[in-house]
């Protein structure tokens, strides 16, 4: 019993693939009509087929509606021809039928088409001053010589009807719209005469929301009654409450039905999104390694719209705590006041840190797309660079910060730029242990070539401090890692320094082997303290094998020195990027081409690198 049991199930199995197979078959081998048309260019063809009223009969269709269905189609298929211009449209049918199925066979004479010989657009009313109704009058989509389409006729007519809906111009309506024809000629005359009638204001904005003070919610408003109507403004209010993280719905509308005395009122409906937010996360990095992220916000703390975030990072090469307390500002949407607090650690091979601050900011968003952040904060940093003492500082910081991004909006951009700016400094006379001025540059540029992308990367720093030792870990410059110069570990490329024994300590000892002559002193130890002055650049092509899915080859160098002379750390790789909702992930393989070179002594000299992240 337990043998039989397999065997008539492996049969029954193969009764029902069968039974399915044959059905299968049946479907795909079923007879169909056979409609066939000869002539013409294949837009006359397609737009012919798509008129026919026998096209969806199936083979049981009768003799006698088949006939009657052909003369139906005398009158259509003249209508396809006209649509296109072919008023002299001229064919014959020819009807077959065998044993399985019938068939049509068209054959078109398109005839000489007819042409457009005066194009005449006038725009009368208040548009005609308006430059977006200019566009239309200056490139209407068809011009005199061009074969009529009577499509592209019915998407101008459309344009300047949705155009006036979007501007404001309600009242507009056509005076004239014709086609004359001459058949003799073949010649075409189109006109086109459009009384857009007064441009609307707009009238009252009503805003429906029971979260915030409506005076605070009113900042975000950017029209003026009075202002004449744009349907683009409407979308911008839109996307600035929606960006504003206080609601989870909006809704921005005209009130058709209202318009009075040539103005629009304008309705506004609001949502509120949950006041309380908690997130957690975990992730990997090759710099920093397995990362726990946990975060809480209060949304709207008061009904001023003032906001609470505190968000903890835990790492083991960097962990970090911040607390911040915004508040918005005339312009809630382009400016605001933060308040902050925060822990920094970090603890790589050549660096330990613990840094404590407290500040303030205040950022605007200008209308050139540049935004602009002024800070003020104290630090207090305990830190250690190599083998260098302790060294704790206390410094009073201000700063100037500047950023802009431009981009197409893809997850995958194939055009874009971002540049970042700063300038910070400490001077003693304010309290602070050392002074010093910095200033930092970073940019990214990204342009379709080749068939991908070419991606530039440029980081620039400069500092002006006396005495280089007394600045804390935090304020020097280092190269290699991810972001950096890849193939290289994590801030490991900067000025070196050798490495002194202390007293009564014994120099490393040489590898067995290699312990050198009697006599000869040991070989010098150095280690990376960072530099005043850093440069890195990089450039990476990637190319899109897959929809999701894309390869890169990459060179970067990059060095951080204490002068100008850079002895810049090299190194060459590939990549593969997976274009994820999330943004980018990225996987590169780098080969440092000094100091340690790769391949020279096993993995030594190859860094493997993962990182996620929008590109710009």
């Amino acid at each position: 019993m337990l043998n039989v049991i397999p065997v008539f199930g492996a049969r029954l199995l193969q009764c029902i693939l069968g039974v399915s197979l044959f059905g299968a078959l049946a479907v795909q081998a079923a007879p169909t009509p056979r409609i066939t048309i000869e002539g013409g260019n294949k837009t006359l063809q397609d737009n012919v087929r798509h008129f026919l009223p026998f096209a969806d009969e199936s083979c049981q269709v009768q003799p006698w509606r088949l006939r009657s269905l052909m003369r139906d189609a005398q009158t259509q298929i003249h209508k396809a021809g006209e649509a296109l211009g072919y008023y002299q449209l001229q064919f014959d049918t020819e009807i077959s039928r065998d044993d399985e199925c019938w068939g049509v066979t068209l054959r078109l004479t398109p005839g000489e088409p007819v042409r457009v010989r005066e194009l005449r657009i006038v725009i009368t009313g208040e548009a005609s001053e308006d430059r977006a109704f200019q566009a239309i009058h200056n490139d209407p989509g068809m011009k005199v010589g061009d074969r009529l389409n009577h499509g592209r006729y019915e998407t101008l007519k459309s344009r300047f009807g949705n155009l006036a809906i979007a501007r404001g111009y309600f009242d507009g309506k056509f005076d004239l719209a014709r086609i004359s024809i001459n058949r003799a000629t073949n010649a075409a005359r189109v006109e086109l005469v459009y009384d857009s009638g007064s441009r609307y204001r707009f009238g009252n904005v009503e805003i429906q929301q029971d979260i915030l003070d409506d005076d605070f919610v009113r900042r975000y408003v950017n029209l003026q009654e009075g202002e004449p109507y744009d349907t683009e403004q409407l979308l911008e209010l839109k996307n600035l409450y929606s960006s504003s993280n206080y609601f989870a719905a909006v809704m921005t509308s005209p009130d058709l039905n209202a318009l009075g005395d040539k103005t629009v009122p304008v309705k506004v409906q609001l949502e509120a999104r949950k006041r309380y937010s908690y997130s957690a996360g975990a992730g990997v990095a090759t710099d920093t390694g397995p990362r726990l992220l946990l975060g809480y916000e209060d949304r709207y703390f008061n009904r001023r719209g003032h906001n609470i975030t505190a968000n903890l990072h835990l790492a083991t090469v960097q962990s970090s705590f911040e607390a911040a307390y915004t508040i918005p500002m005339h312009r809630p949407a382009y400016e605001y006041v933060r308040l902050r607090a925060g822990y920094h650690r970090e603890d790589t091979s050549s660096i330990l840190s613990d840094l404590y601050r407290v500040g303030a900011s205040y950022t605007v968003f200008h209308d050139n797309e540049w935004l602009q952040t002024w800070g003020l904060d104290y630090a207090m940093e305990e830190s250690q660079v190599g083998s260098q003492p302790m060294n704790r500082t206390h410094l009073l910081i201000p700063s100037l910060q500047f950023s802009r991004t431009r981009t197409d909006g893809r997850a995958y951009p194939l055009r874009g730029w971002r540049l970042a700016t700063g300038v910070l400094g400490s001077p003693e006379s304010l309290g602070s242990d050392v002074s010093f001025l910095q200033w930092f540059g970073r940019g990214k540029y990204i342009r379709s070539a080749l068939g991908g992308r070419i991606i530039l990367r440029a980081d620039l720093g400069v500092t002006e401090v006396n005495n280089f030792p007394d600045l804390p870990a935090s304020l020097r410059f280092f190269a290699g890692g991810d972001a950096s110069v890849r193939g290289y570990s994590y801030k490991s490329i900067g000025e070196r320094d050798e490495v002194i024994p202390k007293p009564g300590e014994e120099p490393p000892a040489a590898p067995p082997g290699e312990e050198g002559e009697p006599g000869k002193p040991p070989e010098k130890k150095y280690e990376v303290i960072g530099g005043r002055n850093l440069l890195v650049t990089s450039i990476e092509y990637d190319y899109l094998i897959r929809p999701q899915w894309a390869i890169a080859a990459f060179y970067d160098q990059g060095d951080a020195s204490n002068d100008f002379k850079f002895n810049f750390r090299r190194s060459v790789g590939l990549g593969v990027r997976w274009i994820s909702p999330i943004g980018p992930v990225r996987f590169d393989i780098a080969c440092a081409l000094d100091d340690v070179r790769c391949g020279s002594s096993g993995l030594d000299g190859w860094g493997f690198h993962f990182s996620i992240g929008p590109d710009l």
